[in-house]
Parts: structure tokens; C-alpha cells; sequence
């Protein structure tokens, strides 16, 4: 028997992103913010220094490896490819599955294997230096490590009243943050169904998102285009100068040559006249005086 994830096709639930954004803007903040987590997996690589169990290593050394993953995902949101996008919701799915088991490991050590007695615990050699250095310097005192029997019964009374009332906040957090890995599953997969079903951008949302990236662009278009056609206009002028220019200089080169009959005034009329012409026409003004 054969399991292909890409046979697993479940139709869309979701249209948006709690109802107020696209949906594709809430898979790329649901894969962000997924991002940011995993990105705590590389300070969590400290606990193989300070002593930190097994799991605490597999599972931080997990998180840094499905950094990939994640920016793979984005880019795939981002490209709208339907069967990328089912791929990216199995993955995320997968995911979210592997950190419930780690998860529940560490709520069930929390939970019912160690004692809320309120007693400082040294889990490694580096804790414990830095408990000496803070006895010498006389910041704590060195019977907080071990009190006696009478502070150690207060304290463990202290530790067990605080325990009770806020074991139930934590347990609800927990089952909020169950619940919302539940619903990010769930548009990752809608995502993916709607656009294979090529239903995404016929959206409400989609559409309005659409819209207003569209008035944006628009209006940024037309700031734009006038000076665009300014520069258009101003180099259709320069040309048509620079042919002026050379239909000038042509018709000097065919020009005919002067017969007796042809009047030097009439033939340069329409030319624009030099200093070396103005030179000429006044010598000859002055040849042509007499005092006679």
C-alpha cells in the first residue's frame, strides 16, 4: 500500500484570516511567526554547553533544521502554486505533530515528575559556579541550597499554594496555543484548496486586498508618466534639431552655383546672415560712397 500526500486534498474551510485579512497574508504570518519560533531553537543549542538533556537537544537541533523548511514554505506561499502549497500545509501539519510529542514530554516531566517544593535545583556544573560565585559575593547566602528542614516544609508549602493557582492559566495557554496550531493547519490548507480550485481570487477579502494594491500602483503610475513624457517630448526635439541641422548642411552642398543673372541678395535671403557676410556688405557700402 502506497501513501501519497498529495491524494490527501481536503476542500477550503476558511476564506480568510479571522475574518479580517487575506488569506495568504495570514499563511505568511502563520509561517513567520513559525519562523521567529524555530529561530529560538538556535539560542536553545546553548543547553548542549550547560548540561541540558537529550531531548532539550534533539528538539533545538530539530528547530534549526526546519528553518528550511519554513523558508521554503514562504516562498511557495508567496509564488501561489496550488500543489507547493498542499505540500507546505502536509509539512507544516507534520510539524506541528513532531512538537506536541516533544511538547507533551516536557509538560509531562513538568506536570508530575518534578516537586514544586520551592527548592533552588542545580542541573548542571555551570549552575552551580554560578551559585558559589553569588554566595561570594553575598548575594544569596549559602543555606539556600540547603535550608533546613523547617524553611525547606515553608517553602514547599509557598511553592505548592503559587503551583495551584496558576497550574490552571498554564494549562489554559496551553490548550489556546493547541487550538490555534489546529487553526493555522486548517487555512494552510484552505489556501492551498482555493487555489487549486482557482477560487482565491474571487475572495472578499482577496479582492479588497487586490483593489487597493492596484489603486497604489495606479496612482504611483501616474505621478510618473508625466515626467516621462516630458523626457519623451524633450528628446523628439533634440532629434528633429539634429535633423534641421543636417537638412541645413545638405542643401549648402546642392545648392547651385550663382549665374550673373542670380541676385546674391535673393538666393541668401532666407539663410541667416554671418559676421563674415555683415563684413562684406559693409565694405562694399563703403566702396559705393563718393563725396562726388
Amino acid at each position: 500500500m502506497r501513501l501519497s500526500l498529495r491524494r490527501v486534498q481536503p476542500g477550503p474551510v476558511f476564506s480568510s484570516f479571522f475574518g479580517i485579512l487575506d488569506i495568504k497574508l495570514g499563511c505568511e504570518i502563520i509561517l513567520l511567526f513559525g519562523l521567529i519560533n524555530k529561530v529560538a531553537g538556535v539560542y536553545g543549542l546553548i543547553t548542549v554547553f550547560i548540561g541540558g538533556s537529550f531531548a532539550q537537544i534533539v528538539f533545538y537541533a530539530y528547530s534549526v533544521l526546519s528553518l528550511v523548511g519554513l523558508q521554503w514554505g514562504l516562498k511557495q506561499v508567496k509564488a501561489e502554486t496550488s500543489h507547493k502549497c498542499l505540500l507546505v500545509a502536509h509539512l507544516y501539519a507534520l510539524d506541528n505533530v513532531i512538537q506536541q510529542v516533544f511538547h507533551y514530554a516536557f509538560f509531562y516531566n513538568y506536570w508530575y515528575i518534578q516537586k514544586h517544593e520551592g527548592q533552588r535545583d542545580l542541573h548542571s556544573q555551570a549552575q552551580k559556579d554560578i551559585f558559589e560565585l553569588a554566595v561570594s559575593r553575598g548575594e544569596v547566602s549559602a543555606s539556600d541550597a540547603n535550608p533546613s528542614e523547617a524553611e525547606a516544609q515553608i517553602r514547599a508549602g509557598q511553592a505548592m499554594q503559587i503551583w495551584n493557582d496558576e497550574k490552571g492559566y498554564a494549562l489554559g495557554v496551553i490548550f489556546l496555543g493547541f487550538l490555534f496550531k489546529v487553526y493555522a493547519c486548517m487555512v494552510l490548507y484552505s489556501y492551498a484548496a482555493h487555489l487549486r480550485t482557482n477560487t482565491y481570487h474571487s475572495l472578499p477579502l482577496t479582492k479588497g486586498a487586490h483593489a487597493a494594491r492596484d489603486a497604489i500602483t495606479a496612482s504611483r503610475s501616474q505621478n510618473v508618466i508625466p515626467i516621462e513624457e516630458d523626457e519623451v517630448a524633450l528628446a523628439e526635439a533634440e532629434i528633429a534639431r539634429d535633423r534641421a541641422r543636417e537638412n541645413g548642411h545638405l542643401s549648402h552642398s546642392q545648392s547651385p552655383s550663382r549665374s550673373p543673372r542670380t541676385s546674391p541678395d535673393k538666393s541668401m535671403a532666407g539663410l541667416p546672415r554671418t559676421d563674415k557676410d555683415n563684413d562684406q556688405s559693409k565694405r562694399a557700402s563703403e566702396d559705393d560712397f563718393s563725396w562726388d
